[in-house]
């Protein structure tokens, strides 16, 4: 029997002036699944997790957030302008996002990176938003650093207090879009290290990623994108062992055969 759905995406589009990002991207997100979403650069991948959770606004579509709406736009009624901004924006507040590069705050230090949100947004104490900061920064390794700023931090380091910084607002779904790339190779590792952790906690995580050991290893779903579609949504095992789509097998034999 399937688990719940976290997280449900119906006809989602998204053009850029006269580019076609997200073509018609429909998907569901069961609770403890982990996608990875793979494709070609410019497939529509990042595009995806930014209009999901509304940094980029959908020209078409619904987001369903634990079965309650996030956005809707369709030739039916404009769902959205039903909900006052409060509950939007806790609705929002179910999913946490990781970015390429980090975006900490360059001027506050480690703790207060992490606990600049809780307090504002959730009304923690002080007291109570530090204790979980301190709890946070252990489960990443990084405890030593929290009174560092980011120029005293290296890229995986600032990744994994970026990681931390989301998880202080108890996320139920993590969008993560290509956590590593912009990382030294043996950085890579402690920042995986960290996600493959919250995977085996049960964490429902959206990866876009080059990583395709993680994809293959840790992920239970890929999503394959190509030109703002979903080709194929497959097992890993029988995705990268018996891709349907020509353009699958292209761009697998490609990226696997470096």
């Amino acid at each position: 029997m399937l688990s719940e759905i976290n997280l449900k995406v119906v006809d989602l589009k998204k053009n850029y002036k006269n580019i076609s990002a997200l073509n018609g991207v429909s998907f569901d997100v069961h609770k403890g699944d982990i996608l990875s979403i793979i494709g070609p650069s410019g497939a529509g991948k990042s595009s995806l997790l930014r209009n999901i959770i509304q940094i980029e606004s959908p020209d078409y579509g619904e987001v369903y957030i634990d079965g309650e709406i996030l956005f809707s736009k369709t030739k039916k009624e404009d769902k959205k302008n039903n909900l006052s901004h409060a509950d939007m924006m806790k609705r929002k507040e179910k999913m946490g996002m990781i970015f390429q590069h980090f975006n900490l705050f360059p001027h506050k230090n480690v703790i207060k990176n992490i606990t600049l949100a809780p307090i504002k947004i959730k009304n923690y104490s002080l007291e109570l938003a530090e204790k979980k900061a301190d709890k946070l920064l252990s489960k990443v390794g990084l405890l030593d650093k929290k009174y560092a700023f980011p120029n005293q931090l290296s890229g995986g380091q600032k990744q994994r207090i970026a990681i931390a910084r989301a998880l202080a607002m108890e996320p139920e779904v993590m969008l993560f879009d290509e956590p590593t790339s912009a990382l030294d190779p043996e950085m890579i590792k402690e920042v995986l290290d960290v996600m493959i952790e919250l995977a085996r906690e049960g964490m429902t995580m959206l990866i876009v990623t080059h990583e395709m050991g993680f994809a293959k290893n840790v992920a239970t779903r890929i999503l394959f994108m190509n030109d703002g579609k979903i080709l194929e949504d497959e097992k890993p095992e029988e995705f990268f062992n018996n891709p349907k789509h020509s353009r699958t097998k292209e761009f697998l034999y490609k990226v696997l055969n470096k």
